[in-house]
């Protein structure tokens, strides 16, 4: 138990805080407490219009209003400050709100105090004051930026909708791949081949519109350009090789070749091709692809290899190119055949 000596050092220190905590409080009037309560509202008015004008600091002190103990009162200002400092760092929207109920309690004060300075027999200029103050205030809260809509519209709620749906399916995906960690990896291979597989059908395919195509047409290509410029290579082989000029006779009756198979549109014109590239673009086993392969061999073993080729090797490049000459003749021929009778049976027909 406390003895009573206890209790009265107590109360006596209590006594002695309480005065020192009146003692650390400025001291006001009636008038400049009301004058104070004006000021503050001025304050949080600016405050609405401009976060950069929220600065706790501008408050100032707490007060004592009269004397406590013949019926004054203190007042602190802390959530004053705190409402000041939320808004500097608020969007508009949220400033509004917390400065409206700031605003409210400042009222509810300079209403009350204004009472007090009445019963006085303060003038009305203050109260005149503070309804201009509520009028700028009023006409800041009115202002566009600081009007709430009326929630959200069918666009929003769909983007809502769409951007959770996202979420679930990615939070899925993640934890698919903690279950199963082979899952990652066997989508990578599965792109991987997909796209080699995919590409590798994308270079046969081209290669095989190339290959050989004898379309018969009117005229069936023989007095075309393509033909006159084989028969000109051709030609000039011959020429050379009557200057014994073996080397550049199978250099002209491999282009005649070439020349010759492009006119019966065995691929089609590309100049930037090399001679193996002509080779795999005919059929394989067929008789113009070996025609063409011995050919080639020829003349890259004359032309690239930098060496003088033989007459045996012309007469051979020779037999080839008129081999070709003759398939390719047989196969147009042929397409010309199948053309007339498929006519004479619709005429018939």
């Amino acid at each position: 138990m406390f003895s009573a000596a206890t209790l009265l050092v107590a109360m006596m220190l209590g006594m002695s805080c309480t005065q020192n905590a009146h003692a650390g409080l400025k001291s006001l009037s009636v008038e400049e407490y009301r004058a104070d309560v004006a000021r503050l509202q001025g304050v949080v008015t600016e405050c609405v219009g401009s976060a950069a004008a929220c600065n706790a600091g501008s408050v100032g002190d707490d007060v004592r209003v009269g004397d406590v103990a013949k019926g004054g009162f203190e007042q602190h200002w802390q959530w004053l400050r705190d409402a000041l400092t939320k808004a500097k760092s608020s969007k508009a929207e949220e400033r509004t709100e917390l400065l409206r109920d700031a605003d409210g309690q400042l009222a509810e004060l300079a209403t009350e105090s204004g009472t007090e300075v009445n019963s006085t027999g303060a003038s009305a200029g203050q109260a005149q004051e503070f309804r201009r103050a509520r009028k700028e205030a009023n006409a800041v809260l009115a202002r566009g930026e600081f009007q709430v809509g009326g929630g959200p519209t069918w666009w929003d709620r769909l983007k809502a909708w769409g951007l959770g749906w996202l979420l679930r399916f990615f939070s899925g995906v993640a934890q698919v791949g903690v279950a199963a960690p082979w899952l990652g990896t066997l989508l990578e291979w599965v792109f991987f081949v997909g796209a080699a597989a995919g590409l590798v059908i994308f270079l046969l395919r081209n290669v095989a519109r190339q290959r050989l195509r004898v379309s018969p047409g009117d005229g069936m290509l023989q007095g075309s350009a393509w033909d006159r410029e084989a028969d000109d290579w051709a030609m000039r082989a011959e020429q050379h090789a009557a200057a014994r000029e073996w080397r550049e006779a199978v250099h002209c009756l491999y282009w005649a070749a070439i020349v010759l198979l492009e006119a019966r549109r065995a691929w089609r014109h590309n100049p930037t091709r090399t001679p193996r590239e002509y080779v795999r673009l005919l059929k394989p086993g067929s008789a113009q692809e070996q025609g063409l392969r011995r050919l080639t061999q020829i003349f890259e073993l004359a032309w690239y290899g930098l060496r003088g080729a033989s007459a045996e090797e012309y007469a051979e490049a020779r037999s080839m190119y008129e081999g070709l000459a003759e398939s390719a003749t047989e196969s147009a021929a042929g397409a010309e055949r199948s053309r007339g009778g498929m006519l004479s049976a619709g005429g018939a027909a």
